[in-house]
């Protein structure tokens, strides 16, 4: 079945602490009688974990942080194949009003939760995000699409220009917009970068957003990698024991030997082949979901790309 016979749709668990116990959101809309979790369909060109937040907020009024990505449901719909891509989410604000999708919502236990859904696929989901634990994100991010390293050199205005200074193009602007809401998704709230522009302008936007510095870290720079990549390796080990939400943004030369470091000190749960693969494309992340109480302990990880 081609891509183009698909559906996506992207939504959340969203959780918040009860007085007895964790309590999980439902949804009713009256339309189709049913009591689910929010989600919606991805819009063309928009981020999937952009579209989870946005359609939780569209329909609940509450603005959201994901953890852990939950198990994707492919089911049929219409005679066309619908995946429909789930996190775990905590409440962070907002205010429920009834609306044209949503009619009422309900705060539950996980066994009244489980009897309401309407639907047997959605229990899957419930019993994942039941069964999660808090988690804090370590974000590898490669700089966007960036003009060509030939290109730039041999252009007049880049002639005494080092190769620090290379900008991003046109699409690699528009990737890294798209980026910010990818990145809010998960609350990132430290942001390190290397020095080099085409980094720096990766995330930009977001640090604008989110008025957050940008801290430059030359030992993932390419140049200083090259020279010293111990230091490289030893810095990433560092950055990894820090217990916020953060991203480090860096080149594709540098990439094996940040996931050399960290596939040194991270334990991963059902580990494949791809949980430490460098192979990045411009504007791909790889997020390494940490155990809250011990950052050592990746219980997930989930790779995006462009």
């Amino acid at each position: 079945m081609a891509a183009t016979d698909r559906i996506v749709a992207a939504g959340a668990v969203v959780t918040r602490a009860g007085k007895k116990e964790i309590e999980f959101l439902l949804i009713f809309r009256k339309y189709r009688g049913d009591w689910t979790f929010p989600k919606g369909k991805v819009d063309p060109g928009e981020h999937l974990l952009t579209a989870a937040v946005r359609e939780v907020r569209e329909e609940t009024g509450f603005a959201v942080s994901l953890g852990v990505p939950l198990p994707t449901q492919t089911y049929e719909v219409d005679g066309l194949r619908k995946d429909s891509h789930y996190w775990v989410a905590q409440k962070l604000a907002g205010e429920f009003v009834p609306n044209d999708e949503v009619d009422e919502i309900a705060w539950l236990s996980f066994e009244q939760a489980k009897a309401k859904l309407t639907y047997k696929h959605d229990q899957e989901v419930l019993a994942a995000a039941a069964n999660s634990i808090p988690t804090i994100p370590f974000i590898i991010l490669r700089h966007t699409q960036s003009v060509k390293r030939g290109e730039w050199l041999l252009s007049s205005d880049a002639l005494s220009e080092a190769d620090t200074s290379r900008p991003l193009t046109a699409v690699g602007r528009m990737q890294a917009n798209s980026l910010v809401g990818a990145l809010a998704a998960f609350g990132a709230a430290e942001l390190h970068s290397s020095d080099s522009r085409r980094c720096r302008d990766t995330v930009g936007p977001y640090a604008t957003g989110r008025s957050l510095p940008v801290v430059l870290e030359k030992t993932v720079s390419e140049e200083r990698h090259k020279d010293h990549p111990e230091r490289a390796i030893a810095r990433v080990k560092e950055l990894a024991e820090i217990p916020r939400a953060l991203v480090l943004c860096t080149h594709r030369p540098v990439l094996p030997a940040v996931m050399e470091a960290l596939s040194s000190i991270f334990t991963v749960e059902n580990e494949t082949k791809k949980t430490f693969d460098p192979a990045f494309t411009p504007g791909t992340m790889v997020v390494y979901h940490r155990d809250a109480t011990n950052l050592r302990r990746i219980v997930s990880v989930e790779r995006h790309q462009h």
